[in-house]
C-alpha cells in the first residue's frame, strides 16, 4: 500500500471492480465507454456525409417508372366493346450540365465536413482532459484521505498524552478540551475526505463506465518540464493556428459564406440533360398496340419569379454569414485569453510546487522542534497540535499542487492545439509503476 493508493475502500470490493492501474489504461476504458465521447463520434460519422449528399445532386440521375392500365368499356347501342389494358414503362436518365446552387452546396458540404473533423478531434482533446482531471482528482482526494486519517490518528496520541499528563498533574485540562476538540474535528475531517474521495471515484466511473481499480500515484521525482517554447506570444501565434476550436468557428464562417452562394444561386438558370425511353404495350380491344421511344433533350430552366423568396433566403443567409464572422472573432479571442492564462498558469503551478514542497520541509521542522518544546516545557499541547495540522495541510496542498501542475500543462496543450496522445503516455511514465 505504499506504492499506490486504494481507492473507494469498499466500493473496490463489488463485482465490478477492474484492475485499471495507470492513466494510459484508463483512458483506453474511456474511449470505447464515455458517452460524451461515443455521441460525438456518432455526430461525426453523420455530418461527414454531407459531402456525398452534396455530390449526389451532379451525378446521373435514373429512374425507372410503369404502370398498367385496364379499361372496361360499357356496352353502347346494344353492342359490347371489348375491354382491354394497357402496359407502360419508362426509363429517364438526368445529368446535370449546370446548377450553380447544387455546385455551391459542393463547396459548402466542404466546409461543413472540415468543422465536423474538428470539433470531433477537440472532443477526443476534452476527453483526454475530462479523463486526466478526473484520474488525478481521485489521487487527490485519496491522498486528502490518507493524511486525514494519519492527522487523527496523530491528534489522538496527543490526546491520550494530554490525558496522561492530566492524571498526574503535569497539564492543565484545558490541554485535554482542546485535544478533545481537534480529535473531533479531526473525525470529522475524515469523513468529509472520505466522501469527496467516493465522489471523485464516481466521476470518473461516470466516464469509464466501471469502477476503477487502483489507481498508480505520481513518482515522488516527477519532472517540472516548463513550457517549450518559453515564449507567450510563441504559444499564442500556434493556438491560433491550430486550435480545434477556432478552427471549427473559420470552416463555419466557410460553410455560412458557401449558403449565402447556395440561397443566391435561385436567380441562375440551370442546364439539363435528359435522356428517355419509354414502352409501351396494348393488349386487347381489338387493337393490340405496342411501341417504344427513345427521346434526348437539353432542358434549360431560367427562373423569372419566385414570389420573392430567393431574395428572401438570401438575406436570411447573409444574416447567418455575418452571425458567423462574429462568433469567429469571439472564439479568437477566447482563443488567445485562455491560451495566455494557461501559459501563465503552468508558470505559476511549477513555482508553487517547489514553494510549498519547502513548506512541507519547513513544516515537518517546525513540528519536530514545537514537540521537543512542548517536552521540555516551552511549548504548549496547544502549539504541536496546531504544527500538526499546518504540516498536514503543507502534505495535501502539495499534492494537490503536483497534480494541477500536470492538469495545467495539459490545458495549455489543448489550448494551443498541440494535445496529443503521446501527452498521456509522458504523463503514465511519471507514474509509479
Amino acid at each position: 500500500m505504499n506504492n499506490k493508493i486504494f481507492l473507494g475502500l469498499t466500493l473496490f470490493f463489488t463485482s465490478y471492480s477492474i484492475q485499471a492501474d495507470d492513466l494510459l489504461q484508463i483512458f483506453d476504458l474511456s474511449l470505447k465507454n464515455d458517452p460524451t465521447y461515443g455521441a460525438a463520434a456518432a455526430q461525426y460519422q453523420a455530418a461527414i456525409e454531407a459531402s456525398p449528399k452534396a455530390w449526389a445532386g451532379v451525378k446521373p440521375q435514373i429512374n425507372l417508372s410503369g404502370g398498367r392500365t385496364e379499361v372496361i368499356n360499357p356496352t353502347l347501342f346494344g353492342a359490347d366493346r371489348p375491354d382491354y389494358k394497357v402496359d407502360t414503362y419508362s426509363l429517364t436518365l438526368t445529368q446535370t450540365i449546370f446548377n450553380k446552387a447544387q455546385f455551391d452546396s459542393i463547396a459548402q458540404a466542404g466546409a461543413l465536413v472540415a468543422q465536423a473533423e474538428a470539433v470531433f478531434e477537440n472532443a477526443r482533446d476534452d476527453l483526454t482532459l475530462r479523463v486526466s482531471q478526473s484520474y488525478f482528482n481521485v489521487l487527490s482526494e485519496s491522498a486528502n484521505l490518507v493524511f486525514a486519517k494519519a492527522e487523527k490518528k496523530a491528534i489522538g496520541q496527543q490526546l491520550d498524552q494530554a490525558k496522561q499528563r492530566f492524571k498526574v498533574g503535569l497539564t492543565a485540562i484545558t490541554d485535554v478540551l482542546e485535544a478533545q476538540a481537534r480529535y473531533d474535528q479531526a473525525v470529522s475531517s475524515e469523513i468529509e475526505a472520505q466522501r469527496l474521495l467516493d465522489l471523485s471515484i464516481e466521476s470518473l466511473r461516470e466516464i469509464i463506465g466501471q469502477v476503477p481499480g487502483e489507481l498508480n500515484k505520481v513518482r515522488a521525482d516527477q519532472i517540472l518540464v516548463s513550457p517549450d517554447p518559453e515564449n507567450i506570444d510563441e504559444w499564442v501565434k500556434t493556438a491560433l493556428d491550430r486550435n480545434l476550436l477556432l478552427l471549427s468557428a473559420e470552416q463555419a464562417v466557410n460553410a455560412a459564406r458557401e449558403g449565402k452562394d447556395v440561397a443566391y444561386a435561385g436567380h441562375y438558370p440551370t442546364l439539363d440533360l435528359q435522356a428517355e425511353y419509354s414502352d409501351l404495350n396494348r393488349d386487347g380491344g381489338g387493337f393490340p398496340i405496342e411501341s417504344s421511344d427513345t427521346s434526348a433533350s437539353i432542358v434549360l430552366n431560367i427562373p423569372i419569379y419566385s414570389g420573392g423568396g430567393t431574395n428572401a433566403a438570401g438575406r436570411e443567409a447573409a444574416g447567418f454569414y455575418q452571425e458567423s464572422k462574429q462568433l469567429y472573432e469571439q472564439q479568437r479571442r477566447a482563443t488567445e485569453r485562455l491560451t495566455r492564462n494557461s501559459y501563465l498558469t503552468v508558470l505559476s503551478a511549477i513555482s508553487q510546487v517547489k514553494a510549498l514542497k519547502q513548506a512541507l520541509k519547513s513544516t515537518q521542522t517546525a513540528l519536530e522542534a514545537t514537540q521537543a518544546g512542548f517536552e521540555v516545557g516551552t511549548r504548549t499541547a496547544v502549539d504541536v497540535l496546531d504544527s500538526q495540522r499546518d504540516m498536514y495541510r503543507a502534505r495535501r496542498d502539495y499534492v494537490r499542487a503536483r497534480h494541477a501542475y500536470i492538469i495545467n500543462t495539459l490545458q495549455l496543450k489543448q489550448a494551443a492545439g498541440t494535445l496529443t496522445d503521446d501527452d498521456i503516455r509522458l504523463i503514465n511514465a511519471w507514474l509509479e509503476p
